[in-house]
């Protein structure tokens, strides 16, 4: 499996993500993306939600967040445009991952009921930059988050922002890595670290060494 992957963790080849992007959604699994809200009906609702509903929807500003996001730019009058795509996790990923409060996550938005879509995506689809379509925006505040799932817990000030991950690679019986693969590996494992860093705009970091110094 680790074949499928570049040999340099920044070099796209799954869409818009790289291999460091891809670690970092299946880290954000741990919290993200399964958050519904109160919409302008006051009804519970999963708009926000994509592919599994376990990733952000296409159509969801959410900030090029690595949970399957775009950044989405308000072109006025209806029309949109997805200007950016899985770069960092997004203040309300960071919301739920502990790392900032809730009064510090902005507005947000959807569109809803989106047409002349330039590559017919939907909801589910990956993320891709310069894709136009237009639609209805709806506004979301995080109360409106907080209205449906509650408040956060623990909150900001008492979750943990620094998590100890080990990489671990399995081969079959009888067989060794080769110094290659291993070598691989230990890049990728060291271009998560710093990735994870930017990502949470160093609110949060990851120790993936088994023992200190190495």
């Amino acid at each position: 499996m680790i074949a499928k992957f570049p040999d340099d963790p920044s070099t796209k080849f799954l869409g818009e993500n790289n291999t460091v992007s891809v670690i970092g959604q299946e880290v954000g699994h741990r919290w993200l993306a399964y958050l519904q809200f109160s919409d302008h009906d006051r009804q519970p609702s999963n708009a926000l939600l994509g592919r599994d509903q376990a990733h952000w929807s296409f159509f969801f500003n959410s900030d090029a967040s690595v949970m399957e996001g775009n950044r989405i730019q308000d072109l006025g009058g209806g029309s949109f445009r997805t200007v950016a795509a899985v770069e960092r996790y997004s203040l309300l990923d960071q919301y739920a991952m502990g790392l900032v409060r809730d009064i510090d996550v902005p507005p947000m938005f959807y569109v809803e009921s989106p047409t002349n879509i330039s590559n017919n995506a939907a909801p589910e689809s990956a993320p891709r930059v310069g894709v136009t379509f237009s639609g209805t925006r709806r506004d979301v505040l995080i109360n409106d988050i907080i209205e449906i799932l509650g408040r956060r817990q623990p909150s900001a000030e008492a979750s943990p922002n620094l998590y100890r991950q080990a990489f671990v690679f399995v081969v079959s019986r009888g067989r060794t890595a080769s110094p290659t693969t291993t070598a691989k590996i230990d890049r990728i494992r060291r271009a998560w670290e710093p990735f994870y860093s930017q990502a949470t705009d160093n609110r949060g970091r990851v120790d993936t060494r088994l023992q200190p110094g190495t």
